[in-house]
């Protein structure tokens, strides 16, 4: 918030210099984020007026003016176009001290001598931007210094406000915080004398609230016969010099007022407002507004609307519409304060896009006990400078009274906490100087939390508060008393932890995404209609159109990043993520832990001594078969081949089962449709694995065995397969048949083409076998090896080749 510490000075008197109340704002945990000071070592420039003005003989540009301060006249050379004779501007005399240590000097331009300048807001350090010179009201006195009739020099300075201070998005609320600070007490801005007239307000209109929840405190005041035309020049100038566009002299007072009191208004052209009714209530499904920023909103049933008997004429908490507003037509105004659902509004305006001051203390909380205070100074003002009656009362609707939150605080517990040592006097003295209300009891206090402190819940809340007015800087320094010990990994992190390992040793990179996915994924991936991916949970409040899904899978992400690594001209892009993914249910969203890998273009590891080669098939199976036997050792596992649908390709997939059924990973080459829709050309596979069922398929206790103290006999078998067998099937053949005694099969060959029958392939198996307790014979090793070609010839048609 950019607040003035002129205005400041308005509510509370501080200490001398300024810079001193800014440290102690930002010690106090309110950071000051810039300062800029205007009006600071300007000399020598005076209110003047325009007598004469003539186009200069040497330039179409320029023109020759002649000034005058009240006391002499002079020539000047001026190049603004908005100058006209009777003008009153700033004059730069000559020997004047400007911004940035510029000294003016007579000076002679296209020949014509000029005695001086004539400034606009730019050049006087007054604005950023400014167009012509800076022109002055009709009353400005001639002669007199220009930084004494401004009142400057001021300090325009913004706070960054935290989410729990809106007690501070206002001038009197800073005031009243500085205050504090300097133990002095901010005194509430005097205000006109309010005068009703003896016609009651509810005659002219009424109120209802359909949503109390939304809105607990509507309250509105009846101001007849107003002048709406220009703001006087105090009003305008408190707003320009903290930014804010001057529009008329009505609606410059709500917004005076939001940036005093922090107390959003509205006002509205009474006689625009359908039945004189106000209704809050929640949209209509289809309902529109025209808004005040010229747009057009479609609404929704969960925004707040402020209605008349037809139609929405204001989007509650966040912007008027343009069919109610004030202008200089309008005669009588409908003038509103309120209350409204913090949640309701912050949720409304993301939804829109919506961002404006009103809403912005909304979300965070305005102070239930200033709603009549704002109202009340507003009409006041409002009649002052725009003239008008203000009918007697105030027409409102209260559905929540604001209760008092009473707050047991203990002095004792306070000074343990903080390490300090001070007198409860102490502690209950700068709760006071907060605004706290406090009663002692003993040796503790009861503290009523002032009704501008939202974020008051708590006693911890009020021991913060007693560290912050005390001082950060007074907190004993006190080294921690620290244990070195190991803290064992809890069960559920092992899976994480293994899983990224695996990836990592194997020479994939870690991607991290958002938990969110555009909500036409489905599409990209050529999933069917009834793909569980298709039912996963959609977010209602969406931080962004394209992340509107929770992701049911992990592969979409990494495709992106694939895509990127692609554009930026990377060959071997091998990534992993280890995160949650989301599936939906009737009851809701349910969480699972999933791991997922993508391998495109060239294999990792490629140099000089080793070609770079397109990744394919195989280094993707590696990787799932070494992923499991560290994720779930010992586990019995069943691979089925070409089985899986989209996103995946038939016939270049495979999913591989548990010993209870659950599918562990699964994954294979991405459908050439999928490719395209991310804009991948060269190859890509893709795994997910699902970590809790692997975690559940391991074994759950550590098996150890002694090295063996007897050599083990190794064969070698080449056996011609019929293609329908897949290489599983006859490995488990074979170590079911071995025995005890078969310690070893390794499959390390695979053979197509010449010598071989149609439809059958050479796999070639090495066996080892192996007892315990004695040197097996040869006899004992030819038997059991007779046994397993045995069983391959009966059971699959399998013969030795």
């Amino acid at each position: 918030m950019l607040a003035s510490s002129r205005w400041l000075k308005d509510y509370v008197t501080l200490p001398a210099p300024f810079g001193n109340a800014l440290a102690r704002l930002t010690s106090a945990g309110v950071e000051v984020a810039s300062v800029r000071a205007l009006g600071e070592g300007i000399t020598g420039v005076v209110v003047a007026q325009i007598l004469e003005v003539a186009k200069h003989p040497q330039a179409d540009r320029l023109s020759l003016t002649k000034v005058t301060d009240g006391r002499e006249t002079y020539q000047v050379v001026c190049g603004a176009k908005n100058i006209a004779p009777g003008q009153k501007a700033p004059l730069a005399l000559v020997g004047a001290t400007l911004p940035g240590g510029l000294q003016l000097e007579k000076a002679k331009i296209r020949g014509i001598e000029s005695f001086g300048m004539m400034c606009s807001a730019k050049e006087l350090g007054l604005a950023e931007e400014s167009s012509g010179i800076y022109l002055l009201p009709d009353d400005a006195p001639l002669g007199m210094d220009l930084m004494e009739y401004l009142g400057l020099p001021e300090t325009l300075f913004e706070v960054e406000i935290t989410p729990n201070r809106a007690d501070l998005l206002s001038h009197y609320g800073i005031a009243r915080e500085l205050g504090a600070q300097f133990n002095l007490k901010a005194q509430f801005p005097e205000q006109p004398s309010l005068k009703e007239t003896n016609a009651p307000a509810s005659e002219k209109i009424s109120v209802s609230v359909e949503d109390p929840l939304g809105c607990p405190l509507y309250s509105c005041r009846v101001i007849e016969n107003v002048k709406v035309g220009e703001s006087p020049r105090w009003l305008k100038e408190k707003l320009e010099r903290i930014g804010q566009r001057s529009i008329n002299n009505v609606v410059d007072v709500t917004n005076f007022i939001l940036m005093e009191l922090g107390q959003p208004l509205h006002a509205f052209d009474l006689d625009l407002l359908s039945g004189r009714r106000i209704v809050v209530r929640r949209a209509r499904s289809g309902e529109k507004i025209p808004l005040l920023d010229g747009t057009e909103r479609p609404l929704t049933p969960d925004a707040l609307v402020i209605a008349d008997a037809e139609k929405p004429v204001a989007l509650a908490g966040i912007m008027g519409g343009a069919s109610s507003m004030v202008t200089n037509q309008t005669h009588d105004i409908l003038l509103e304060a309120a209350l409204f659902n913090g949640g309701l509004i912050r949720k409304t305006a993301r939804r829109l896009g919506l961002s404006t001051d009103s809403s912005y203390r909304f979300e965070r909380g305005v102070d239930p006990g200033m709603v009549r205070k704002a109202l009340d100074r507003a009409a006041a003002l409002i009649h002052e400078v725009s003239g008008g009656e203000i009918r007697r009362g105030v027409v409102e609707s209260v559905s929540r009274p604001y209760e008092k939150l009473v707050i047991r605080f203990r002095p004792e517990r306070c000074n343990h906490l903080l390490g300090l040592q001070l007198k409860n006097e102490e502690q209950l003295g700068l709760l006071s100087r907060l605004g706290c209300h406090v009663i002692p009891i003993d040796n503790d206090a009861d503290v009523e939390a002032p009704s501008w402190r939202v974020d008051i819940h708590q006693e911890i809340d009020l021991i913060e508060e007693v560290a912050r007015m005390n001082g950060y800087d007074q907190l004993p320094l006190a080294h921690p008393a620290v244990r070195i010990s190991t803290i064992p990994m809890a069960e559920v992190q092992r899976p994480t932890r293994e899983a990224r390992q695996a990836f990592l040793h194997r020479g994939l990179n870690e991607a991290v995404n958002t938990s969110f996915l555009p909500p036409d994924f489905p599409e990209k991936l050529h999933l069917p209609v009834d793909h569980p991916y298709r039912k996963a949970p959609r977010l209602a409040n969406p931080i962004a159109d394209d992340q509107t899904v929770l992701r049911p899978t992990l592969v979409p992400s990494l495709l992106v990043n694939v895509q990127y690594n692609l554009a930026h001209q990377q060959e071997s892009i091998w990534l992993f993520e280890i995160n949650k993914v989301f599936s939906g249910t009737p009851s809701g969203p349910v969480e699972n832990a999933q791991a997922a890998a993508v391998l495109a273009g060239t294999a990792a590891g490629s140099g000089w001594n080793n070609p770079a080669r397109e990744t394919d098939f195989f280094d993707l199976k590696g990787l799932a078969e070494s992923l499991v036997s560290e994720l779930a050792p010992g586990s019995a596992l069943a691979w089925t081949f070409g089985q899986e649908g989209a996103p995946y390709q038939k016939g270049f997939s495979f999913s591989v089962k548990g010993p209870h059924g659950q599918t562990l990973c699964w994954g294979g080459a991405l459908d050439p449709k999928v490719k395209k829709a991310y804009d991948v050309a060269c190859p890509c596979w893709a795994l997910e694995v699902d970590l809790e069922a692997c975690w559940k398929a391991a074994r759950k206790s550590i098996q150890t065995f002694s090295l063996p103290k007897f050599p083990s006999a190794r064969r070698d078998l080449a056996l011609m397969v019929p293609d329908g067998h897949q290489a599983s099937v006859i490995e488990a053949a074979v170590r079911e048949t071995g025995g005890d005694m078969l310690t070893r099969v390794e499959c390390f060959d695979l053979y197509r083409g010449k010598n071989l029958p149609t439809g059958r392939r050479s796999l070639a198996y090495r066996l080892a076998f192996q007892a315990p307790d004695r040197t097996l014979t040869d006899a004992e090793v030819n038997d059991r090896v007779a046994k397993i070609v045995e069983t391959l010839q009966s059971r699959y048609g399998v013969a030795l080749r």
